[in-house]
């Protein structure tokens, strides 16, 4: 008679353990490792972060490093050394950080990218940020729109770029070339490297309208974020160049919607950016963090659908992407 008696508390006892709650991310304390966030990207970011993380009771610390792989490293170890229960990143290097990520790993902490991702897929728990081929993509699709506009079926693009030796930017920059030369005609003639420094991108900008003036001039530029093409634009109208879609004018593209390039877009200076903003990003890795420390299912990798802004529909974005 005790067979079916110890064949029941079995029973009882998967039961039990199928019906066990998740484990609670109240308190769990996340190391942010952070870039500068003095820059409005970053900021905002990392305040829609630390908003959504303190409703979850998530227990944050912060610490920045101004885009210096060496130090991020260091932090990256102070943080595994404090055996923290969660490490959330915006990688400074694809490269170099890779040790130091191997040996979160090893401590069996888990880790959240932010906005840049690294092909080794078993060094981070989870991703949260852009498709940065896709953000290029669609970015040429905008540019190719402004061009037709004004009727051009052949056209000089120049790209202002980030950071092109690793990171989003390289990426950004395939997709953009790989979508706009989809159009006959139209084609990439230059790729500037501005390291995300908006004054940079003013004088790239000049360089760029100055070196082909005699070669037919520039239709258009790709600045890869608002404020990289908010210095486009700027750089465009000290050298007395027309912005608009019209022939003969220069159409500027942007990206990640920010107040700038949003200013710019109902000024007229600037034809487009794109729909991608950090306050999404810091909510959504926040949210991400809350569902890994409470045992709960979450997507490896995360992005939200891009759309392109232009002055027809920016008073469906203005709010957002004015932060």
């Amino acid at each position: 008679m005790r067979s079916p008696s110890i064949t029941l508390s079995a029973a009882l006892l998967s039961a039990v353990t199928f019906a066990v709650p998740h484990a609670s991310a109240q308190g769990k304390r996340v190391a942010l490792l952070d870039g500068p966030i003095a820059d409005k990207y970053i900021g905002g970011m990392t305040r829609s972060f630390l908003e959504r993380a303190k409703a979850d009771g998530l227990d944050v610390s912060v610490v920045q490093s101004p885009f210096d792989p060496a130090l991020q490293s260091q932090q990256l170890d102070d943080a595994i050394a404090k055996k923290v229960d969660a490490i959330v990143m915006m990688i400074m290097s694809q490269k170099a950080l890779i040790p130091a990520l191997t040996r979160a790993k090893d401590a069996h902490i888990p880790v959240v990218l932010i906005n840049t991702l690294i092909p080794q897929e078993d060094l981070y728990t989870a991703f949260v940020g852009e498709d940065s081929k896709a953000l290029g993509g669609i970015a040429g699709k905008a540019m190719a729109d402004g061009l037709e506009k004004g009727g051009r079926t052949a056209a000089n693009v120049a790209v202002i770029a980030g950071s092109m030796d690793e990171g989003v930017a390289p990426v950004r920059a395939d997709g953009f070339k790989q979508v706009l030369e989809q159009h006959p005609g139209y084609k990439v003639v230059a790729v500037e490297e501005t390291h995300w420094a908006p004054p940079e991108a003013e004088r790239a900008a000049g360089q760029l309208l100055a070196r082909f003036s005699g070669q037919g001039g520039l239709d258009g530029i790709y600045g890869m974020n608002d404020p990289l093409a908010n210095g486009a634009v700027q750089g465009a109208q000290s050298a007395g160049i027309k912005l608009g879609t019209d022939k003969g004018e220069l159409v500027v593209v942007g990206g990640n919607c920010l107040a700038m390039g949003i200013q710019d877009i109902e000024q007229g200076t600037m034809y487009a950016t794109i729909y991608w903003t950090p306050i999404n990003m810091g909510h959504d890795t926040a949210d991400t963090v809350k569902k890994i420390l409470a045992g709960e299912s979450f997507p490896k990798k995360q992005s939200r659908p891009l759309e392109i802004i232009t002055k027809a529909d920016i008073n469906k974005y203005k709010t957002e992407c004015t932060f």
